[in-house]
């Protein structure tokens, strides 16, 4: 560890040489010591053995930045830049709550425990949260929906018109007229028939008669509300990647 003011004053010899070799000290050691140089310039290096921290002086020679925090125990350093922010708390600040895909939380942060098997929202005003269904709960392996939409029943119910068949709506047809005669010759019509009075009788159709026209009945039809039952299954495993949410030292 050594300080030096920088001014090498007029003096013999050896007061010199000593002088110029702590200053040179203090150069190598970059201004190392428990607390800051008495004398300080723009620029100037000083390593604060008290916090293991290596500063540099700014350009108005009135505030020292942190550059660098090395850990002598392990021979490590990280670079700290929090003084280059306005309010002096870091680029990361303190208390700053991120997120990590990792099971522990990184070196200079704490992992929060407080939220569990939990879904993130984005929203655009104060973060909060929320909700009582978990996140492996509503997301598992199979859903069900089901319901009615409608709690009243359908009937349906009419009767046709009265509809008497006119001549061309009526088959075409004949009819079977049978004609009787006694006594004279009516021995010699019975290849014809006869009955047991022995009239004989002679048989004979009538002229076709009918279209086969089609025809139309009228309906009267009533109807009411009806509902239909439904229920269908879907798959909700969705696919996911855990978090932790870890807060800056």
């Amino acid at each position: 560890m050594a300080q030096h003011d920088y001014v090498i004053a007029n003096q013999t010899f050896p007061s010199y040489r000593n002088d110029h070799n702590n200053s040179l000290s203090a150069v190598v050691s970059k201004n190392s010591g428990v607390s800051e140089p008495s004398t300080t310039y723009a620029y100037q290096w000083w390593y604060d053995t008290t916090n293991d921290i290596l500063k540099i002086r700014n350009a108005d020679n009135d505030a020292w930045i942190n550059f660098a925090s090395f850990d002598q125990s392990n021979d490590n350093f990280s670079l700290t830049v929090q003084d280059l922010t306005v309010n002096g708390t870091g680029v990361i600040p303190s208390g700053t709550k991120m997120l990590f895909q990792q099971t522990s939380a990184p070196t200079g942060f704490t992992k929060l425990t407080t939220h569990n098997n939990k879904a993130l929202r984005v929203v655009s005003g104060t973060a909060s949260t929320g909700g009582t269904n978990s996140f492996t709960n509503a997301f598992n392996s199979s859903k069900t929906v089901s319901g009615t939409t409608g709690t009243s029943s359908v009937t349906i119910s009419g009767t046709t018109a009265s509809h008497t068949l006119t001549i061309d709506q009526i088959p075409s047809h004949t009819h079977t007229i049978n004609e009787g005669q006694t006594g004279g010759d009516a021995g010699n019509l019975f290849s014809s028939g006869d009955d047991t009075t022995g009239t004989a009788f002679t048989t004979q159709t009538s002229s076709s008669t009918g279209g086969s026209s089609g025809h139309t009945h009228n309906i009267s039809v009533t109807s009411g509300s009806h509902s239909h039952s439904f229920s269908d299954s879907f798959n909700l495993d969705v696919q996911y990647v855990d978090l932790i949410i870890a807060q800056k030292d």
